[in-house]
């Protein structure tokens, strides 16, 4: 039916559209026969109430905000997949709100976010979160943040120790029979960042091996150059993420280098792509379905007694073909 509308659905009904409302909104303020009514006119003429509707007349609703920087990035792609999974569970609906890094957005997002009355929020930034900036707003005291952020901030967080991720990776090529181990970054200007780039300094042996520290897509190619040109070169190579890996990986077989022939490479994220990937990739697994289910009883737990839980899951190391002895 065209036009459908919750006056139809009163007209059709014999009831005043009020008692519409109130039949979809709150079920319990009308009688139940009259209720029950109204539900089946409405489900004969095809007639749903927007949820979003519902959230402004009842001033609470269960949309929950992922903010994300880049949905084309594999790691918030999968985690969005599982937080829509585990909010489902819980009643909520999973909203995606992609900011593209800009800051403008996020603040659009928030302010949005506080109009629909969302519960909470989950934000999964790609930098460095700016947790005076995310208070301004008085949804900000209703966010989890998710990976790359300060554990010291007043807001809850979900991470992965990524210090004993580094020391995986370092455990794995060194059994292997590696020494000179090279290493890079690929994100920039995070916790996350510092805290890996930190641990890979400190565990390397002798003069630490930074073949690239830059934060975009190319950094795996301007690696593979520096690889290139080295004289003595190191037999292995740790990546920040997977997606830097995959870039290594990549720009190395260009330049005519095989792995794990001529050098090994271990990427950081558990990303499914890694396992399709040829050759399928060496990874430090992040939990990321533990992450999002977690970031919502975070929030949960926070709406009910106001704590700012943090949690830091442990990695896991995934062993594949990407990673081999080092020539002889």
């Amino acid at each position: 039916m065209a036009d459908l509308s919750i006056d139809v659905v009163a007209r059709e009904a014999g009831v005043h559209r009020s008692t519409v409302s109130r039949a979809f909104s709150r079920p319990e303020a009308v009688k139940a026969e009259t209720r029950e009514h109204i539900l089946r006119v409405a489900e004969k003429l095809g007639y749903t109430m927007s949820p979003l509707a519902q959230a402004l007349r009842r001033k609470t609703s269960t949309l929950v905000p992922l903010i994300v920087p880049d949905i084309t990035n594999p790691f918030f792609a999968e985690l969005a997949k599982t937080m829509t999974e585990a909010a489902g569970e819980r009643g909520y609906q999973l909203m995606l709100c992609v900011t593209n890094g800009d800051d403008v957005q996020t603040a659009g997002y928030l302010t949005a976010m506080q109009s629909l009355y969302a519960p909470f929020g989950i934000i999964a930034p790609s930098t460095r979160v700016d947790i005076d900036a995310l208070m301004q707003f008085d949804f900000g005291q209703r966010l989890v943040v998710i990976d790359r952020v300060d554990q010291n901030a007043g807001v809850p967080t979900v991470t992965v120790d990524s210090r004993r991720g580094i020391e995986l990776a370092f455990e794995h090529l060194r059994s292997l029979g590696h020494r000179r181990i090279g290493y890079v970054s690929g994100i920039a200007g995070t916790h996350t960042a510092q805290d890996r780039m930190d641990a890979y300094r400190d565990l390397a042996e002798g003069e630490p091996i930074v073949l690239d520290s830059g934060a975009d897509s190319e950094a795996g190619g301007r690696a593979a150059a520096h690889f290139a040109a080295m004289a003595d070169r190191p037999t292995a190579i740790i990546a920040a993420n997977d997606m830097v890996a995959f870039g290594v990986i990549s720009a190395l077989a260009s330049r005519g280098f095989r792995v794990p022939e001529d050098v090994s490479v271990v990427g950081f994220d558990g990303l499914a792509l890694g396992a399709r990937f040829n050759p399928a990739l060496t990874t430090v697994r992040q939990p990321i379905a533990d992450m999002g289910s977690i970031a919502i009883e975070l929030a949960e737990k926070k709406a009910a007694d106001g704590s700012a839980g943090h949690i830091v899951l442990e990695p896991e190391l995934l062993v594949r073909a990407s990673t081999a002895g080092p020539r002889p």
